[in-house]
């Protein structure tokens, strides 16, 4: 939504290495390790997102777009560019270019379903049903990465995933489960570039919010370092 990778990484750091799983298609149900399915019945969103959430792109929605452009606007608003004005006809534009050429535009979001029974959201997730977001429910968005597929500004043939921003809700900022759902969209990016063909993923951390954590969890995804960002206020 917003350029720049509005990480939320202290909350990522508390999750041990073991728990770097292989990588998960975009459209799959993600469950948490040591969760059991179907479990739970009746518990907050906190215990049924314990249990298990969804990694899927983008649909091209007003709920959807509702929900991401929140969850933008609440992560631009503690970023270095805080002082820019947010401008939601530009994020209106990335989400309808990523719903509408998901070829080469990718919006994934981490989904908790919550305006579901519990038998309903069991099926869904046995039967790999994408759950809509609803109005009301907008929190049922855990957090998103915003990624695209293009070629070296300087060469042909080869194409480079970039991601441009990778958001976790606020209220997950120090958590375990804000630390598995970044984890498991760094995964579904991984997934859908390779499904693009792609053959480097490129991660932008450009907010200017605790870079060494950044840089700490970006090392631990198995990623390295290729340069960096130097900003100053002119």
């Amino acid at each position: 939504m917003d350029y720049g990778a509005g990480l939320e990484v202290d909350g990522v750091l508390k999750t041990r290495k073991d728990e770097l799983a292989p990588a998960l298609p975009a459209d799959t149900h993600a469950s948490l390790p040591g969760s059991k399915p179907g479990s739970g019945k009746g518990t907050s969103r906190a215990s049924r997102a314990s249990k298990g959430f969804q990694i899927r792109l983008a649909q091209p929605t007003e709920a959807d777009f509702r929900a991401g452009v929140d969850l933008a606007r609440a992560s631009h608003e503690r970023t270095l560019f805080r002082d820019i004005p947010f401008s939601e006809d530009k994020a209106r534009s990335i989400f309808e270019r990523a719903t509408s050429q998901p070829e080469r535009y990718g919006l994934l979001y981490a989904v908790l379903p919550t305006k579901i029974s519990d038998e309903s959201e069991d099926a869904a997730s046995a039967a790999g049903t994408a759950v809509s977001l609803s109005d009301e429910h907008n929190n049922s968005l855990l957090g998103f990465v915003s990624v695209y597929a293009g070629e070296y500004f300087l060469g042909e043939g080869t194409l480079i995933a970039t991601v441009q921003t990778l958001n976790i809700a606020p209220h997950l900022s120090g958590s375990l489960l804000g630390g598995k759902v970044a984890l498991r969209l760094v995964q579904a990016v991984r997934h859908w570039a390779k499904t693009r063909s792609c053959e480097h993923v490129l991660f932008h951390v450009t907010n200017g919010v605790d870079a060494p954590a950044a840089d700490r969890f970006f090392r631990r995804c198995g990623m390295k370092t290729v340069g960096g960002n130097y900003a100053e206020t002119i």
